[in-house]
């Protein structure tokens, strides 16, 4: 099983793909574009998007190589497909195709409703800027799962077990 844990910045996904990983005994594939910042000293351009994209894409494959029973993926295509648009008035190719190409059994949206930490690396500290880009994600991904309140880990996994559990599982 494939769970993409996605939504704006400092939405709490890096906190919540680890514990669901950790719960789960999942292997967590963690954000590409953390590392790959860091290594150019947080300086980036459009350029550097579609190559973010293609590190989170290699790093998804080696750990599904692994066949593991549970992948849990820190973002993915979506969040380069938005950032791309946010920041620079568009996409891509190279990362419109990911998103449309990556499949995911399980989408799940972290609402921004939890406090901004800074972090050298975010961009929109502004409420109303994280909530606007949250409505992106939402049409975006209109079958995700809407992640919020204190306990998001509770609300994840019970999404993951409704999903796991086969249709009239109660039913003899």
């Amino acid at each position: 099983m494939r769970v993409l844990i996605t939504g704006p910045e400092s939405s709490g996904k890096s906190t919540l793909s680890r514990a669901l990983a950790w719960c789960l005994d999942g292997v967590w594939i963690d954000e590409q574009a953390r590392a790959y910042l860091h290594e150019r000293g947080n300086h980036y351009g459009p350029d550097d998007l579609p190559r973010i994209c293609a590190r989170q894409l290699r790093a998804e494959a080696a750990a599904a190589n692994l066949n593991p029973s549970l992948l849990v993926c820190d973002t993915g295509p979506e969040v380069l497909l938005i950032w791309s648009a946010v920041k620079y008035g568009r996409v891509d190719p190279f990362i419109e195709r990911a998103f449309r190409e990556t499949h995911y059994d399980l989408v799940l949206l972290c609402a921004p409703d939890v406090p901004w930490t800074y972090d050298p690396q975010r961009e929109h500290p502004a409420t109303e800027d994280r909530w606007a880009i949250f409505r992106r994600y939402q049409q975006l991904l209109p079958h995700a799962h809407i992640i919020n309140g204190d306990d998001r880990v509770a609300s994840a996994l019970k999404h993951i077990f409704t999903f796991l559990r086969p249709p009239h599982s109660d039913q003899f």
